[in-house]
């Protein structure tokens, strides 16, 4: 076991093992609501292992590119609601649900990993894109996880047909990160602790999830600290941790057991001539800035952007600037392949 690997993902696993004895099974139709109701063109994708994936449209009369967004761990596609918004007209929008979240089958416990996500955002692209438009895909924490899976494993679909990639608030594993935010003792302890706790999760995982949904949110304090920086909204921490006490136990143990291994660094190659950029809270306990310093080194052709006072849930916490940015990925992405770095 790397603890290095581990670091980046304690606090908040930590937080949910501990909450997880009394947390609250919230509908899924009620978590994955948006504030105002938007919904686009609804279809249903079956990977090659039968899994379904849940996926909405929004169609462009006349696109210039289809964006695909991927979100990460414990979320589900309505976590980019602001974005949705903020792009609108830009092109095609594809949202989908990462299996074994909001509105997706799970499959077999073992097929939680991140390589199966990387088929699985293949899959969405050849079923939700039509052929000949370009790509931009936007992922956040393990939704960038996938977006570098999908390097990994479909080299030949990114150089034909990915024109831009966003990998916000993410890492690409393998780094020592032996702070995460947690105070003294507590931060030593937590990688190790973690794995056990959810493990002891998993063996009652039936238990816990056939219990009744009670009144109050009981991880509020966890997820705002863990998930968000400075002057988080509450009802951003609400939405945040109502789709994370959501999500099957099985699902949260199976990929929390593969983040562990996950070392996707040498498949950045793959994106060295797609436009890219990446962006990360300075305050991110989840993934810390190190791990996206880390991705920006190895794609040196990238737009690498720190954001003072954000936390790991950037598109909630600064949503102009990440609707700037991503805005500003899209062009550079419909111009040509990448030619030169540039730094926020």
């Amino acid at each position: 076991m790397n603890k290095g690997r581990n670091a980046a993902l304690a606090g908040l696993a930590l937080g949910l093992a501990i909450g997880t004895a009394r947390r609250i099974q919230v509908r899924r139709a009620k978590a994955a609501r948006t504030p105002n109701g938007a919904s686009g063109r609804r279809t249903t994708v079956t990977t090659d292992d039968r899994v379904r994936l849940a996926v909405e449209i929004d169609d462009h009369p006349d696109p210039r590119c289809a964006v695909v967004f991927a979100h990460g761990w414990l979320m589900n596609r309505h976590c980019w609601q602001l974005q949705r918004e903020a792009l609108a007209g830009l092109g095609t929008l594809v949202f989908y649900d990462q299996r074994g979240h909001g509105d997706s089958s799970a499959g077999a416990l073992e097929a939680c990993t991140i390589d199966r996500l990387g088929d699985d955002l293949a899959a969405v692209i050849r079923a939700a894109v039509p052929e000949g438009l370009p790509v931009v895909l936007v992922g956040h924490s393990m939704g960038g996880m996938t977006v570098m899976a999908l390097a990994d494993r479909h080299p030949t679909l990114v150089e034909s047909r990915v024109a831009g990639v966003a990998l916000l608030s993410t890492s690409s594993g393998g780094l020592d990160a032996s702070t995460f935010g947690l105070p003294g003792p507590l931060g030593r302890l937590a990688p190790r602790v973690t794995p056990v706790l959810f493990e002891s999760m998993l063996a009652r995982a039936a238990v816990i999830d056939a219990r009744p949904r009670v009144k109050g949110l009981t991880n509020l304090p966890v997820t705002r600290y863990v998930a968000f920086g400075r002057g988080a909204s509450r009802r951003h921490v609400r939405l945040v941790n109502a789709m994370a006490a959501a999500t099957p136990t099985e699902v949260m143990v199976g990929f929390f057991r593969d983040f562990r291994v996950h070392d996707k660094f040498a498949a950045l190659k793959a994106l060295q001539r797609t436009r890219t950029l990446v962006m990360v809270g300075e305050r991110d306990r989840l993934t810390p800035l190190a791990h996206s310093r880390r991705i920006a080194e190895a794609l040196p052709d990238a737009r690498f952007v720190r954001i003072p006072g954000a936390g790991h849930m950037i598109g909630f916490e600064r949503p102009e600037l990440v609707h700037r940015e991503l805005t500003g990925l899209i062009e550079r992405a419909l111009s040509g392949p990448a030619q030169g770095r540039s730094t926020a």
